[in-house]
């Protein structure tokens, strides 16, 4: 029998006659791309049957299985101490997790080698590997690169991860065909880019990285390779004033900088992609973003946008913009009409205590912008024109938002919008655009109907939209005007807090109410209650719409409308 694209997982606990089904496996000639077997309590024996194997918490015989093309080994408490592992010739992708001292020969013909270990030693038998392209070394007691004697003339992708002890990077200058090296949870490499080395690598990282004190960060230059295109430093000791000691290349396109002191002074003229994650930034009036980028993203705790010149002089191939306050921020409002890149396409402001007057002075009708996001202000009241016809998807969150406009429906493009944590409570009707929404979020806007929204949709031509309507968190949302609004429009997918015991009921037979478990504090004054219905009557997605008329009409009466909810028929 011949078979392919089979994958086969065993997992015994217990002893089990595994040798012999393996040996059915091979009489019958069935073949494996992926073989996974776990927690065997004794070595075994694996004919060649598979492609790939996986073995946790197991151990063979013999690891040099013919035509196995990739073997992955989590080898612990299971594998025998000193245990040395011996491959086929045939392997190309092999990867070995240990906490157990070690000896792997690595097979000559490897495209993909990837070894970690934790607190065990490992010792690393290599021969020439031609083929090698990518390597990943978790070694935590390597001081010293050379020590490794890895012959690997073609490898392009690196990644040296919690190399504690590892100090003596000189080793790494043999693989001058490297275009992606990854350093995390290690020492910085110091001097490792002098004098041109890697003039291929296109890719650098350091995730978590210690960096050693120097003793004038004034007079000492940290340099990468020539032609490198990406750099992300991220979340290591950098000194205070270092920032002035990197001499980007300017070939470097994409820089992403987090959890160091950041001084914008730095920012290379031809970078595209700019994301910035830092603790403080002041942006002043000689604040500019570099004139090729497409991309810029500044996230800090505090940001502080002392002057907005920055805005009158946007790059025009400008497609993202996001300023981010975490926790604090401030934005004044434009003095001068800003001109949108007619390529930028998503905004956010995060935290920067908007209110309606700043909001009107940034001029977003005139942009041709799709992804609008803002979060934090005092706006009040709500006027769509505020906004341009392109928009897509408008979320603003937190922006004490107290009355909304008749309608939207001159965001003819708009697909989600969203309210989340506005106080809006009592809404009057309003015109959505269904010609194109898809989702619409009110979650925690503290409502008691949920109708208002919805009267778009009684419209005949739109009797076949679809929409998502996220009202979780109104807790005194009214479950009669829930309960009308589900039967009266069949596109309306609904999704409540669980709190009430009739709409619990209701979503067990229906497919468009979810309702959601929310820890609620027991501190809080219960809900109201005064039109809260208390039958036991619900109905489910299949019922007929004659069904479903009826046990309307003997619910509630269709002329009744609860305070500001709409009548839904």
């Amino acid at each position: 029998m011949d078979a392919s694209s089979i994958k086969c997982y065993f997992d015994w606990e217990c002893n089990s006659d595994q040798e012999n089904l393996l040996r059915l496996f091979s009489r019958f000639k069935i073949r494996l791309d992926n073989f996974h077997f776990s927690h065997s309590s004794y070595p075994f024996k694996i004919p060649p049957i598979a492609t790939h194997i996986s073995l946790h918490c197991s151990s063979l015989t013999d690891y040099a299985i013919p035509n196995v093309k990739k073997f992955n080994i989590h080898a612990t408490s299971n594998v025998v101490r000193n245990q040395t592992f011996t491959f086929s010739p045939d392997l190309e992708d092999l990867e070995i997790y240990t906490d157990q001292s070690i000896q792997v020969i690595v097979p000559p013909n490897l495209r993909r080698l990837n070894i970690r270990t934790i607190n065990g030693l490992t010792n690393l038998v290599f021969k020439e590997m031609s083929n090698l392209e990518y390597l990943l070394l978790q070694l935590p007691n390597i001081q010293s690169f050379d020590a490794a004697e890895i012959l690997a003339p073609n490898l392009q992708r690196l990644t040296l991860s919690s190399c504690e002890k590892l100090f003596n990077f000189d080793g790494l200058r043999k693989f001058q065909h490297l275009k992606e090296l990854k350093i995390e949870n290690s020492n910085y490499p110091m001097d490792l880019f002098n004098e041109g080395y890697f003039p291929e690598l296109e890719k650098l990282l350091y995730c978590h990285c210690k960096f050693p004190e120097l003793e004038d960060p004034n007079n000492s230059l940290l340099t990468f390779s020539p032609n490198l295109k990406e750099l992300e430093i991220s979340n290591y000791r950098f000194q205070k004033d270092m920032l002035g000691s990197l001499v980007f290349p300017p070939t470097l396109t994409v820089l992403r900088l987090d959890s160091l002191i950041f001084n914008y002074d730095y920012l290379g003229a031809n970078l595209e992609y700019i994301h910035v994650r830092t603790s403080k930034i002041t942006c002043k009036s000689d604040f500019r973003i570099p004139h090729m980028a497409q991309y810029f993203i500044l996230d800090a705790n505090y940001l502080i946008l002392e002057s907005l010149d920055f805005m009158y002089h946007l790059p025009t191939s400008l497609a993202c913009l996001h300023l981010i306050a975490q926790e604090s921020g401030k934005m004044n409002p434009a003095t001068q009409l800003i001109a949108w890149p007619l390529k930028l396409r998503d905004f956010a402001l995060e935290n920067l205590k908007i209110d309606h007057y700043t909001l009107e002075s940034l001029n977003l009708k005139h942009s041709r912008l799709e992804v609008i996001k803002i979060d934090k202000g005092n706006v009040k009241t709500l006027e769509t024109d505020l906004f341009p016809v392109t928009v897509k998807d408008l979320t603003l969150k937190e922006m004490g938002i107290e009355k909304l406009p008749d309608s939207f429906e001159n965001l003819e493009n708009l697909c989600v919008l969203s309210f989340e944590g506005n106080q809006l409570r009592e809404v009057d009707p309003v015109q959505l655009p269904m010609a194109t929404l898809e989702l619409l979020n009110v979650f925690n806007c503290n409502l008691r109907f949920i109708s208002p929204f919805l009267v778009s949709m009684l419209n005949d031509k739109y009797k076949n939209v679809k929409l998502r309507v996220n009202a979780c968190g109104n807790l005194n949302v009214s479950v009669i005007d829930i309960r009308r609004a589900l039967k009266a429009i069949k596109g309306l997918s609904l999704y409540v807090t669980e709190l009430d015991k009739t709409l619990i009921e209701i979503s067990k037979h229906s497919s468009r109410l979810k309702c959601i478990p929310e820890y609620i504090d027991p501190l809080l004054k219960g809900s109201q209650t005064d039109d809260l219905y208390n039958g036991s009557e619900f109905s489910s997605d299949e019922e007929s719409d004659s069904t479903v008329a009826r046990k309307r009409r003997k619910t509630f009466p269709d002329f009744f409308t609860w305070g500001n909810g709409v009548n839904l028929g």
